[in-house]
């Protein structure tokens, strides 16, 4: 586990490295990755990635991390928090398992649940968000299953192969967190 920050069963998660950007830009233009983002409008490369990553990792609002198998050291996806407000205590949420080999082994579920832990325990959130466009089941359920609630749906807000869809927006309360995992 090189340079590990968070340690979970089947993953850990780190900073991403620059080593990491040949895998980690790929999966932004992946058609079947990114199925239910809001991406691959503008093509990814190499060099946004490197200037993401620089943005990223100088920024006061956001925390992007580097998935990786325990296993083999593998970098498989990344997840992160974002629009940090450290004094309404609440951020957002993103994931993603770009490495299509690792989908429905619950790693993503792992890596959600470590940094959701991070945010209230480490930060002292007290409230975290995510959002979803309507359809992304797998995210969805991802979510429920963590505790979150839907809060909002917001109509026709996404504009995603051909039409608008509407974007829900998920929340968790620090103490319903807390209630669940006991």
């Amino acid at each position: 586990m090189k340079d590990c920050f968070i340690k979970g069963k089947k993953i850990y998660l780190r900073l991403f490295k620059e080593s990491d950007i040949r895998k980690w830009y790929k999966w932004f233009n992946d058609e079947e990755a990114t199925y239910w983002m809001d991406k691959r409008r503008f093509p990814n490369t190499p060099e946004k990635q490197k200037e993401f990553l620089k943005r990223i990792n100088n920024s006061d609002t956001d925390i992007q991390l580097a998935i990786i198998n325990r296993k083999n050291d593998v970098l498989i996806g990344t997840v992160g928090l974002h629009k940090i407000d450290l004094v309404n205590r609440n951020a957002d949420i993103s994931i993603i398992i770009g490495e299509r080999t690792y989908h429905g082994r619950k790693l993503g579920k792992e890596a959600v649940s470590l940094i959701i832990s991070h945010a209230f325990n480490m930060l002292s959130l007290h409230k975290l968000t995510a959002g979803m466009i309507e359809g992304n089941i797998a995210s969805f359920k991802l979510f429920s299953s963590l505790g979150f609630k839907k809060e909002a749906v917001f109509k026709e807000q996404a504009f995603l192969r051909g039409k608008y869809r509407n974007v829900i927006k998920m929340g968790l309360l620090k103490k319903s967190y807390k209630s669940a995992t006991r």
